[in-house]
């Protein structure tokens, strides 16, 4: 076995020590549960998994944007759209993830579904290379298009009315973006999906895609 094999089949084992050696949820079948999830290991093919993947960014709108810089982490939940497996997030200026950003363009993002029962576990984690684009870079435009920024300011605008109890039927005119806006392109370099689900297909509950 393989050292990248090794270290699959032991990252999964402590998963599965973790969710029912702990929790206790098998009673004295945990074991034989636990040993028979570990065998099931068959990946799924590259093409099936990749489209796996997109369908699953493209159904979800907020991410878990993960920056740092100087050691200190910082993970903020935002809205995103996708082409592909490049997201791209609107920043504010003088935000703390820009400036992490600035420092330090690596970045992890998480992406999961509700929570309803085992079998609902699903999940993906980005690891990612982000550019800021600004206002004077060549792809602000189409970062704007990809990012349907007009729609997406007027839903805002619009629940904002909502929330303090003004007039949500008034037309909302959304031109430019305010100055300052920067869009935050991350660009996929692997994406590692937990699915549960995947167990009775035969296969592994965790994949791994990369370019």
């Amino acid at each position: 076995m393989d050292s990248e094999r090794e270290g699959a089949v032991a990252d999964r084992r402590y998963s599965l020590t973790i969710y029912f050696g702990r929790r206790g949820l098998m009673g004295k079948d945990e074991d034989g549960i636990r040993e028979q999830i570990l065998k099931v290991d068959r990946r799924m093919p590259r093409e099936q998994l990749e489209l796996h993947l997109l369908e699953f960014i493209k159904s979800h709108k907020v991410c878990v944007l993960s920056t740092s810089k100087d050691d200190v982490p910082r993970a903020t939940p935002v809205t995103y759209y996708a082409q592909g497996t490049t997201l791209y997030i609107l920043g504010d200026a003088g935000t703390t993830k820009l400036k992490n950003l600035r420092a330090n363009p690596r970045v992890s993002v998480g992406i999961y579904g509700p929570l309803t029962s085992w079998r609902s576990v699903k999940g993906i984690q980005i690891t990612g290379h982000a550019t800021l684009i600004t206002e004077d870079h060549s792809e602000f435009e189409e970062a704007l298009r990809i990012y349907n920024f007009k729609e997406r300011m007027k839903e805002s605008i619009k629940g904002m009315r909502e929330a303090l109890g003004k007039d949500t039927e008034k037309e909302i005119q959304v031109t430019r973006p305010p100055k300052g806006v920067v869009v935050i392109k991350i660009e996929s370099k692997k994406i590692e999906l937990c699915e549960y689900a995947l167990l009775p297909q035969g296969l592994d509950f965790r994949q791994v895609w990369e370019p």
